[in-house]
């Protein structure tokens, strides 16, 4: 009767047993296990413990009570070293939150959302096979140099369609890292996206505006000025009779974005494991930079606010405007601006007709991106031609901010120090104004980094100091001298890469670097500020400092009177000082853990030997207590050391 009740008992308490050590395995061993991991964890130690108890009180008779504890004490035993070892061979980085919620919600949604990426997945790889693409002659890491290779893998994308097509659009724009093979070929790229059904964008203006697209405007063009793969145009005129240009974004285009970014980025991991041409070009972390891209671009809040702020700092720039955003009608997945009368750059007739000369507009173009780069810390990431029109007048306008760059203000700072020492040719200014860029005010040897500046200076001589090429150079001398360079300037060689060439197109025999070299050199106040003004500034900054001076200097005055001036160093200070603590604090855990566990097993043998029974009782609930939270100690310690090995990431 009692091995029933006793059975009975246990079957009806490992539910709790399971339920309470997914709560309390991460708490005591102070990592995070996972309900999952830790139920297999608590259910593995739980058969543990019975066996375990079984072979310890074999042959004795016990009551129920004393059964059940036993049995607690050798899971809890049990299940922490499985916990550790559960949690260090199945964790990996995660990048993205999860969805756990929306799974139970949405049971249908989320399946098929999960099972579509695996379709598409298959649909690529059917036309890399037709392309011939999977041959082991293209896997070798000179592949991506040949035209042949290139001409396969864009007849790829355009066959698989879809956001593809967006990321082989915006790889093109990435010769910092594609050979000029590669780029060229995918600069041909030609998206054949259709007009979205007009019911499905009044559905979507009406969803986000809150009324039907004839009340928001006077009138709505259904017909679109032109298509793309985020989103499409449309003329509109509003109740005041202004004529506007409505971007609406295409309807399950957010759902298009993930399924499409999730087969990109899982294609990436395994060229790049297995393909030395995807390896040499870095196509995991590419992958990742275009996903990122491509879901900015989902939110035409961001591109309203930057083309609203661009469009105030650059209020003054002659013969360049940017078109007004009516932020009243614009959300995120619609974006209401101006209509700008006007025609690409590229359409040479039209830039002859407009009666100023190409080299005037170039010199307007660039001074404005100047000062959007160098004063701003905003500016617009992709001035190709497509994004640049000119008008009747000779106006430019500025098109299409999803793309756009931002310079925090030790970067800003940083870039206006290196357009001052290029255009002075010191390479003081020069040195420290890229070391002030990379954050970096101890490790680098300062003189060093001045003797390799000045031959960069000598070997640019008159091409000046800001074009793409020399802003590589300038790159590759920073990583030379062990100084990461902020992820903003990769945008910005890249940006100036894509202004060089649409100056070109502009006048063919526009020169980037020297031209804007002039333009620093002759107006040094757009980019270290008003003489007067900056020394206010400085003066301003300091101030807190220059105010308690005078009682510092009285302080430590009346203290070398006195002879009472001592000077005290701390060895371990800052990052060093936390290293150290944590390893005091694990060594004092340890030993306490070693010490408990070793006084509770003094106390289990004492209780074995002696006769009496209340005795041994007592001694027995000390012993396993305390060599319970012992081993709690000592399994703290080991999970907390083991949890920094790497981390599986795929």
């Amino acid at each position: 009767m009692l091995t029933i009740q006793i059975g009975l008992g246990l079957a009806l308490l490992l539910p709790f047993w399971v339920a309470a050590i997914g709560w309390l395995s991460g708490r005591l061993l102070g990592v995070r296990i996972g309900r999952v991991r830790a139920a297999v964890a608590a259910t593995i130690g739980w058969v543990v413990g019975l066996v375990a108890t079984a072979v310890v009180l074999s042959g004795e008779h016990v009551d129920a009570g004393t059964f059940f504890l036993m049995v607690c004490f050798f899971a809890v035993l049990a299940t922490m070293p499985l916990a550790i070892v559960l949690q260090l061979l199945t964790r990996r980085s995660e990048t993205r939150p999860r969805r756990g919620g929306q799974v139970l919600r949405h049971p249908i949604r989320r399946t098929r959302a999960a099972l579509s990426p695996l379709g598409r997945f298959r649909e690529l790889v059917a036309n890399a096979r037709r392309e011939n693409l999977v041959h082991v002659r293209y896997r070798s890491a000179s592949a991506p140099d040949s035209v042949d290779f290139a001409r396969r893998v864009r007849r790829v994308l355009e066959d698989s369609g879809g956001m593809f097509v967006k990321f082989g659009q915006i790889a093109s724009t990435r010769t910092d890292l594609l050979p000029a093979t590669l780029t060229t070929e995918l600069a041909h790229l030609q998206s054949d996206v259709r007009p979205a059904p007009a019911d499905e964008i009044q559905a979507v203006l009406e969803s986000e505006l809150g009324e039907p697209a004839e009340r928001a405007f006077a009138s709505f063009d259904r017909e679109p000025l032109a298509a793309a793969s985020i989103g499409q145009t449309h003329y509109a005129t509003l109740h005041g009779g202004e004529r506007v240009v409505v971007k609406v974004q295409r309807p399950g285009v957010d759902d298009l974005v993930r399924r499409d970014g999730a087969v990109l980025a899982f294609a990436a991991a395994q060229l790049d494991r297995r393909v030395a041409a995807a390896q040499r070009v870095g196509v995991k972390r590419l992958a990742g930079e275009l996903i990122d891209g491509i879901e900015a671009e989902l939110d035409y809040g961001r591109e309203a606010a930057a083309g609203a702020r661009l469009r105030e700092s650059r209020a003054d720039d002659t013969g360049l405007s940017i078109p007004a955003v009516h932020t009243t009608l614009s959300t995120s997945r619609v974006l209401v601006m101006e209509a700008v009368t006007g025609k690409p750059v590229s359409d040479a007739a039209a830039v002859d007709a407009c009666g100023v000369p190409r080299r005037e507009l170039a010199e307007r173009l660039l001074a404005s991106m100047l000062g959007q780069i160098l004063s701003d810390g905003l500016y617009h990431a992709d001035p190709h031609p497509g994004n640049v029109l000119v008008d009747a007048t000779g106006t430019l306008w500025l098109l299409d901010f999803g793309a756009v760059g931002r310079l925090d203000p030790v970067a800003l700072e940083g870039l206006q120090g290196i357009a001052l020492g290029f255009a002075m040719s010191d390479p003081t200014v020069l040195a420290r104004a890229v070391r002030h860029l990379a954050d970096d005010d101890r490790s680098t040897d300062l003189r060093a980094l001045e003797r390799d500046v000045g031959i960069l200076l000598g070997e640019v001589g008159e091409e000046g100091g800001l074009g793409p090429a020399v802003m590589r150079e300038l790159l590759a001398l920073m990583e030379r001298h062990g100084l990461e360079p902020p992820g903003s300037m990769v945008l910005l060689s890249r940006t100036m890469l894509t202004l060089e060439g649409t100056l070109k197109v502009l006048d063919p025999g526009f020169a980037l670097a020297p031209e804007a070299e002039r333009i620093v050199a002759g107006d040094r106040s757009a980019v270290s500020g008003d003489p007067e003004a900056l020394v206010q500034h400085e003066l301003l900054r300091a101030l807190p400092a220059l105010r308690t001076m005078p009682d510092h200097l009285e302080t430590l005055a009346n203290q070398l009177r006195a002879g009472r001036l001592s000077v005290r160093t701390e060895r371990f200070a800052g990052d060093d000082r936390t290293v150290v603590e944590q390893w005091v604090n694990r060594l004092l855990v340890l030993a306490v853990g070693g010490l408990g566990a070793m006084t509770s097993a003094i106390l289990l043998a004492a209780g074995s030997l002696t006769g009496d029974h209340d005795v041994r009782t007592a001694l027995w609930v000390l012993g396993f207590s305390g060599l319970t939270l012992a081993a709690a100690l000592l399994m703290r310690t080991v999970a907390q050391s083991l949890h920094g090995l790497p981390v599986r990431s795929d």
